[in-house]
């Protein structure tokens, strides 16, 4: 977590970020780090946070495909799908994420900031000026860069401008310093101006859900913002069933005479490897030797019902289908109630996914805006980005295929429509793929049964 009114001082700029958001971030941020406020030596997390995370990062990234009608932005966007598949769960987690295009030499790549890691500046429709943190250890010394985005829409210039400072300790501003001998920060500009630009050099990506923290402010809230209670529950649970399980082990109380006695160690010898299971008693007086079996019922069934429900519950806060995360072969459940819940499922990703699309196509500008810049071609006009995810996220492809596949042999569908939905391409190019003349008798086999 950056130091955002410290950098917002440091810049003379307003921070727009409430000291309410600040903590519920940082509670965020701890809780994708496993590292909850009430862990500690009996209570161990289940890891529930990074499991909703990366599995709404999985439903959403699934299909992802992205193409354009240039080929060198097409090759530069499709390197943008492993970052994605690297860091969107970290978005996911802490609300939101910045995409900054970048230059190095002659080719552009892009840059994925998670929520915590830079601060926004300026945001009335959309956001128009952002502060990015960078940080280097050199020695003793920590330098931290902070690189300052400014779109102007009436002049149509963004504005990048470049501070230093440095520190004795990470994570502090420090003063200010000139430029250092970063080999990473090399050559870059103080201040850099870009004409004609009629977007921002960037994007920001929100999580849909509304910020109920902070209405007033321009920032996404976590995906299981809403299930914090649930989590911790959960995680206090599961240290019940685990104690269960470690209180109900069988054991054996026996008087020490029952062992062999070792001279060297004045110790009895309990049975090599079963050490856990004797419990060896001092004998008193001339009493019977003591033998005793402990094998106490293990009440398991009530407790791990007990942590399916607040699975349960959990799901249905943070927008996951019932069985993503509880276990579901012990539920009844009717046709209709397994539509709901992968609705709700297919609900939330394709608002993920919809929010994504316009971060995408804002990154995309950007992008072609560099490339364009870099070769020295002048702004040429807008070219157009394809971004699909698919339906998979709602329906099983290998079951719709099935279906598709007995309409198109009992004659409903043409055969052509079934192979443009399948490959993705256009009826004609479907009628290409099937055969013909010679070939032509294969035909009824592939359609006929």
């Amino acid at each position: 977590m950056i130091d955002a009114s410290g950098i917002a001082a440091a810049l003379g700029v307003p921070c727009i970020i409430s000291g309410e958001m600040m903590r519920k971030m940082e509670t965020w941020e701890r809780l994708y780090q496993n590292r909850a406020g009430w862990q500690n030596e009996r209570v161990r997390a289940m890891r529930l946070p990074v499991s909703i995370a990366r599995e709404l990062k999985r439903l959403t990234l699934t299909e992802l495909e992205l193409t354009s009608d240039r080929e060198d932005l097409t090759k530069q966007m499709q390197a943008v799908i492993p970052l994605l598949r690297h860091k969107l769960d970290a978005g996911l987690a802490y609300g939101g994420m910045l995409f900054k295009p970048y230059r190095n030499g002659s080719k552009v790549y892009a840059d994925l900031i998670p929520q915590n890691q830079y601060l926004p500046v300026n945001y009335t429709d959309t956001c128009t000026a952002v502060i990015c943190p960078e940080e280097v250890v050199v020695g003793n010394t920590c330098y931290i860069r902070l690189e300052h985005h400014t779109y102007d829409s009436i002049s149509m210039t963004h504005t990048i401008t470049n501070r230093y400072f440095s520190s004795g300790m990470p994570g502090f501003l420090g003063k200010e310093c000139s430029a250092p001998d970063v080999p990473a920060w090399k050559g870059i500009p103080v201040r850099e101006v870009f004409p004609g630009v009629r977007h921002p050099l960037f994007a920001i990506f929100r999580t849909p859900g509304a910020n109920n923290i902070d209405p007033a402010s321009p920032l996404g809230v976590s995906v299981f913002a809403d299930a914090v209670d649930f989590i911790r529950d959960a995680d206090v649970q599961w240290e019940r069933i685990l104690w269960e399980l470690e209180s109900s082990e069988r054991a054996i109380d026996a008087s020490e005479d029952l062992f062999r006695f070792n001279p060297f160690t004045q110790k009895p010898e309990l049975p090599k490897g079963r050490e856990r299971m004797y419990h060896c008693l001092e004998r008193s007086g001339k009493e019977n030797a003591i033998y005793s079996t402990f094998s106490p019922e293990i009440r398991d069934a009530a407790q791990f019902n007990a942590l399916n429900q607040m699975l349960r519950r959990i799901e249905n806060s943070v927008g996951l289908s019932y069985g993503t995360l509880s276990e579901v072969s012990d539920v009844e459940k009717t046709a209709e109630e397994v539509r709901s819940s992968k609705q709700r499922s297919f609900s939330c990703v394709n608002d993920i996914q919809q929010n994504l699309k316009a971060a995408l196509q804002q990154l995309f500008y950007g992008m072609q805006y560099y490339a364009d810049y870099l070769n020295g071609s002048g702004q040429l006009p807008d070219a157009e980005l394809t971004c699909t995810f698919g339906d998979g996220v709602l329906e099983d492809t290998d079951k719709e295929f099935q279906r598709r596949l007995l309409l198109a042999q009992a004659g409903y569908i043409k055969p052509e429509k079934l192979l443009a939905w399948y490959f993705g391409c256009s009826e004609e190019e479907a009628k290409e793929m099937i055969p013909q003349s010679s070939m032509k008798s294969n035909a009824p086999a592939l359609f006929g049964g």
